[in-house]
């Protein structure tokens, strides 16, 4: 059980739960599909997951510029980034650990960037929302990452 979640909370989650298992269970094809669905994120990309959010581990109340910060790691690259508001666009101040070509993937137009010979870029006009990065690393064409989606 998490520790931030009511334990009334969670044992009525748990009946509500066992109460649909009961009524409705989910096919076994429906779950194997699902699970096999997985396999596909990271057949051409790696997928580097979030490992730091500024949103989940700073305290008090952000004001509507402040910056989040977003880290996303996997075996073969890391992706940091520094989100700022302006409205519903973004502003994407970013570093990878070489340098790359940053595809930027949001509810507008693929925003295409490359980053400079320390792996930093920047981009203007992301809409908010769901995002999502793809790094083509420049020492290894073969071998991109793709961060996970996040909304900002």
């Amino acid at each position: 059980m998490p520790a931030d979640i009511d334990p009334r909370d969670q044992a009525l989650l748990d009946e509500v739960s066992d109460a649909l298992e009961a009524t409705d269970p989910i096919p076994p094809e429906v779950v194997a599909a699902g699970r096999g669905a997985f396999t596909w994120l990271t057949i051409d990309a790696e997928l580097a997951a979030l490992a730091d959010d500024s949103a989940l581990t700073d305290s008090g109340v952000r004001g509507p510029t402040a910056t989040r910060s977003l880290t996303f790691e996997c075996a073969t690259g890391v992706v940091v980034l520094d989100v700022t508001s302006d409205g519903d666009e973004r502003r994407i101040i970013g570093q990878t650990d070489r340098p790359a070509d940053v595809e930027i993937r949001h509810g507008g137009p693929a925003i295409t960037v490359s980053t400079d010979e320390y792996g930093r870029f920047r981009a203007e006009d992301v809409l908010a929302g769901p995002v999502s990065l793809r790094c083509v690393f420049h020492d290894a064409p073969s071998a991109p990452i793709v961060t996970s989606w996040v909304v900002v």
